[in-house]
């Protein structure tokens, strides 16, 4: 009985999660961030850095809600942040919902690719494009070339950008196949790729799952930061820098338990 009502409250309040994220989006974006880049208007570069670091702080209040709620284990404050100064591709694998979330509250310099439809959306759309994170479109050969020209835009100003190779979600407890995508953008840009490895557990918010298919206890995050690739080690073969990268990630998962079954990825 005692489980049946955690997994219920624990239910209702993943649900109360999403309501205030959307809801706290659409407000942000109609109201304040509107506001700063009126302030701003002079100087957009300005404007956008404001609201990108307003976003952010929100997003760390966010993920200290679900914490506060103990949907998660995870405090962006507590991180060791391992990251190089300046511009770099930041690059995970992508096994949740929650992973954008987590990781611009934990290191809130970075510009993200966000997919089209969520560009788009009238909650959240808004104030991705005042942050001035980059639209990936609808994946048709204009939309890639806008993100390529869009990030390699950031990262010559300085600033690090966040791209998920896969594309989507990771397939549960497994890691998709890398695009070349980011890769071809930070050999253009003369930046290092920097791999991150994201864990949960249990497991909850993967791809396929309903929001309201929740673990039967707190999901627990752990981000580890891996040495940083440099795009010259390979001499421009993107696809190969691809592959490596893919395998240093893929190498951070628990092994199989003897007798397992596995699916190639």
């Amino acid at each position: 009985m005692l489980k049946l009502a955690a997994k219920f409250f624990r239910i209702v309040f993943t649900g109360s999660a999403f309501f205030v994220f959307w809801w706290g989006g659409l407000f942000l974006s109609w109201t304040v961030l509107p506001a700063i880049r009126f302030r701003y208007r002079a100087d957009k570069a300005l404007g956008s850095r404001r609201c990108r670091a307003l976003l952010n702080r929100s997003l760390r209040l966010h993920a200290d809600y679900m914490r506060f709620f103990r949907l998660i284990d995870f405090d962006s404050r507590a991180m060791e942040r391992k990251l190089p100064a300046g511009a770099f591709v930041l690059v995970a694998n992508h096994p949740s919902l929650i992973d954008v979330v987590l990781l611009l509250s934990t290191y809130p310099t970075l510009f993200c690719v966000v997919k089209g439809k969520v560009m788009r959306s009238p909650f959240v759309g808004r104030m991705l494009r005042y942050a001035d994170h980059i639209d990936a479109g609808d994946g048709d050969a204009a939309s890639g070339l806008a993100v390529l020209q869009g990030a390699v835009e950031r990262l010559r100003g300085g600033d690090p950008v966040l791209i998920f190779p896969e594309g989507t979600r990771s397939p549960r407890n497994e890691l998709g196949e890398f695009r070349n995508g980011a890769f071809a953008i930070a050999r253009l840009a003369q930046v290092p790729v920097v791999p991150v490895h994201i864990a949960v557990a249990p497991p909850g918010l993967m791809r396929g799952m309903k929001w309201y298919t929740v673990p039967d206890d707190t999901m627990r995050y752990k981000f580890q930061v891996l040495p940083s690739c440099s795009p010259d080690s390979w001499a421009g073969d993107t696809p190969a820098m691809a592959k490596a990268v893919r395998a240093m990630i893929a190498g951070q998962f628990p092994a199989p338990l003897p007798g397992a079954s596995t699916s190639s990825t």
